[in-house]
């Protein structure tokens, strides 16, 4: 080439390749560099064919057709074509290229970039390709709602052609109501065009297809290019109808559900309210002077009522638990009091199996704790009870212990071991099952009804709690649980001295008892005038209405199922209808309903609280306390300690013996035998106290305190236990001397009294 020539060619952004005859590269246009990254340079022409191949085979082929060409074997053709030349990066840029001959077989080929044009083409040729294959059904229509586009798949769908649904006849094929194609025209131009509302409300769509069926299709919607906007849509017909028989199946089932709970509900209120009146009763009995084989008699009658009750309470809670309608309470209780009270209530069933029941509490448990105590107890008394029932000789014995003791959680061991019958290897891991029994013939040797475990196993998990069991056929079982329970010293402590108090209370309340059971309304009377109250009777909820309106009542018992008008009627009218003063008579129902539905109906109507029938005296005692006046009780102080009310005003008693009575038999000698050892031991506390506490020798007072601290639950000093239990607490830590002095000296003056009862009991002993 001239060299005007080649200064020309080296300014053009093309890249020109030429070959001698021989089919050796001369020249290479400078821009290789730019475009590709190659430095021009003899080197560079020598190995070009390597350097822009991407394999060595086309390497070889590019050689031999310049080698062909030059030998004048091959003719070129005119027409551009496309390759993808290596850069010296690695990656590669698209050429197209035209090939010249010259008449002495030397040949040049002109090369120009189009990579940015290739990619297009590519993109084009696969956003094609992937709307041709996507399930998904896609239209762009342009402002006026004209279909100016539609893939492959509508027809795929539909069964419409896009010929068919181009422009307006998309709305006109698709929805049969019009008014229904308008307002979601309006819905998608609010949309798209002015973000006003959301799609939301109607992007499930029912669609028409051709055949005449109806598809139900779920649309996205995108603003498009030049005021279209792009509507992507996919079939969700199997998805709707699933969700559609789902829902008819939930109906369904919730429907089957509400029948069994009514049924439920039915069967509890008809047994409890004989039930009610039946333990009512028993207790009431108990409480007038007896023989001791009459107070036998009442106590089996009793447990027997409680174990009816339980069984009753067995049923109900397996379908709550089932339907996770139960609900754990955190409330302040004395744990070794209930563990006492189980124990006590099983005592009778072990006697009459001639078996040894024994009660083993470590003394680090803890007293007092905050749990669900009527879900412990229910535990415990399942656990004690299958003990008891498979076991014909040797012993049942209740272990407890603390296993765990942190900032805010106390983990409790119990332990109920047994030389039953024991379980068949192979049925172990079936025990906590529903309706399940180790075997066959264990209902019908044993009687019972296979709930008690599987409820067990369900309110322990409740409970966040974990059991397990070990048995060896033959040799009895070993049932293991752990329970957590939370602390909070200051709320327990003042629960029980709240607790303690009510529990000596005497009321003087004016009370309305609106009850259609003539039992229930006598037992209930009964035990009222009992605590110094005031009871007027009303039949049903209308003449409750009429009574409330000439008479002003402190509080209200309100049964809930009775004829004329029911309990929540009555208590809407009283609460809205009459006067102010009227509507602020705090009303508690009294029912034999337990399920949360009725819960929530009571409340909703108005009533303030609730009972559940048959109840403890104790339960209704703190409901009459919380919403009615005490009369002889002055008001506790609001204080992180506890604060003992002034004696000088107070003649009830410090001591309740009842327990110790019970666990001696009622043997006179053995009573009289246990209260001088326990005179005895008071009159040796008080004189450690009185020495030590000079010195502020912190271990033995705590020891001191220690080994009186059982005997003072078991001799029913309940106005010594929150003391004691804040005393250990302050020993322990060795703190706040000013307030330990306080405490022991307030605990002296309790055990004064507490020892002049317990001389005027020694003296009636004796002389019977």
């Amino acid at each position: 080439m001239r060299d005007n020539s080649i200064q020309y060619l080296n300014e053009l952004n093309i890249l020109i390749v030429s070959t001698n005859n021989n089919g050796e590269i001369t020249y290479i246009s400078p821009y290789c560099e730019t475009l590709l990254g190659y430095k021009v340079n003899d080197k560079l022409k020598k190995d070009w064919w390597d350097k822009i191949s991407f394999t060595n085979d086309e390497s070889i082929l590019n050689k031999l057709k310049i080698k062909e060409i030059s030998l004048g074997k091959l003719k070129v053709s005119n027409k551009p074509y496309e390759t993808k030349v290596k850069c010296s990066d690695g990656n590669f840029k698209w050429i197209e290229w035209r090939d010249t001959v010259l008449e002495n077989n030397t040949f040049t080929t002109v090369g120009v970039d189009i990579t940015i044009r290739k990619s297009q083409e590519i993109a084009s040729f696969h956003s094609n390709d992937i709307i041709n294959s996507v399930d998904a059904m896609i239209l762009v229509s342009d402002k006026n709602d004209n279909v100016i586009f539609c893939s492959p798949s509508v027809e795929r769908m539909l069964g419409y052609s896009d010929e068919e649904i181009m422009g307006d006849n998309w709305w006109k094929l698709t929805y049969e109501n019009q008014y229904e194609a308008q307002k979601v025209k309006e819905a998608i131009h609010n949309f798209v065009y002015f973000h006003i509302k959301d799609f939301t409300d109607i992007s499930k769509r029912q669609i028409k297809t051709k055949n005449g069926d109806y598809k139900w299709i779920e649309w996205q919607l995108s603003k498009g290019l030049n005021d279209t906007y792009i509507s992507v849509g996919t079939d969700i017909t199997n998805r709707v109808l699933t969700e559609m028989e789902l829902k008819e199946a939930k109906e369904t089932a919730e429907k089957s559900l509400k029948v069994k709970d009514e049924f439920l509900a039915n069967m509890s209120h008809e047994i409890r309210t004989p039930l009610n009146a039946v333990i009512g009763f028993t207790d009431l009995l108990l409480e007038t002077q007896l023989t001791p084989e009459q107070k036998e008699h009442l106590e089996t009658m009793r447990n027997s009522g409680e174990i009816l009750l339980s069984l009753i309470n067995n049923v109900l809670d397996l379908a709550k638990l089932d339907s996770n309608k139960v609900e754990i309470e955190e409330i302040p209780f004395n744990l070794h009091k209930s563990l006492y009270e189980v124990v006590k209530l099983m005592k009778l069933k072990a006697k009459e199996k001639k078996i040894a029941l024994e009660l083993d509490i470590n003394p680090n448990t803890p007293e007092f704790v905050l749990g669900d105590p009527t879900r412990i107890g229910q535990i415990l008394l399942n656990l004690i009870g299958n003990a008891i029932k498979f076991t014909d000789e040797g012993s049942v014995i209740v272990s407890v212990k603390l296993t765990k003791d942190e900032n805010n959680l106390t983990e409790v061991y119990f332990e109920i071991k047994d030389t039953g019958i024991g379980i068949v290897s192979n049925k172990i891991s079936t025990v906590f099952g529903v309706f399940t029994q180790a075997k066959s013939d264990t209902s019908r040797i044993y009687g019972g009804t296979g709930l008690g475990l599987a409820i067990v196993k369900k309110l322990v998990s409740l409970l966040n709690g974990e059991i397990k069991v070990q048995s060896k056929f033959g040799v009895g079982s070993n049932f293991k649980m752990t329970i957590p329970f939370k602390k909070d010293v200051t709320k327990i402590e003042k629960h029980f001295v709240e607790l303690g108090e009510v529990e000596k209370s005497i009321l003087n309340l004016k009370i309305l008892l609106v009850e259609d059971n003539k039992t229930n309304q006598l037992l209930a009377k009964t035990r009222l005038e009992r605590w110094n109250c005031i009871v007027d009777i009303a039949n049903n909820g209308i003449e409750g209405v009429k009574k409330v309106q000439k008479n002003m009542y402190d509080i209200i018992l309100m049964d809930i199922q009775m004829p004329v008008m029911d309990g929540y009627e009555a208590t809407k009218i009283i609460k809205n209808d009459l006067s102010k003063q009227v509507s602020k008579i705090p009303i508690i129902a009294m029912t034999a309903y337990t399920s949360k539905k009725d819960i929530n109906m009571a409340l909703e109507a108005g009533m303030n609280d609730y009972i559940f029938k048959p109840f403890k005296k104790e339960e209704l005692l703190l409901l009459l306390k919380k919403y009615g006046k005490l009369t002889n009780i002055e008001k506790l102080e609001d204080s992180k300690e506890i604060k003992i009310i002034n004696e000088n005003t107070k003649s009830e008693k410090y001591t309740d013996l009842e327990f110790l009575k019970q666990e001696s038999l009622n043997e006179t000698s053995i009573l009289v035998l246990l209260i001088q050892l326990f005179i005895k031991d008071l009159d040796e506390y008080v004189q450690v106290v009185t020495k030590e506490i000079k010195t502020k020798n912190w271990e033995i007072l705590h020891r001191a305190t220690h080994k009186i601290k059982p005997n003072i639950s078991m001799f029913g000093i309940s106005k010594m236990e929150p003391l004691v239990h804040t005393l250990m607490k302050k020993l322990e830590k060795r703190e706040d001397f000013d307030n330990v002095s306080t405490l022991l000296n307030e605990c002296k003056q309790i055990i004064e009294k507490v020892k002049e009862e317990l001389k005027e009991e020694l003296k009636i002993l004796e002389n019977e």
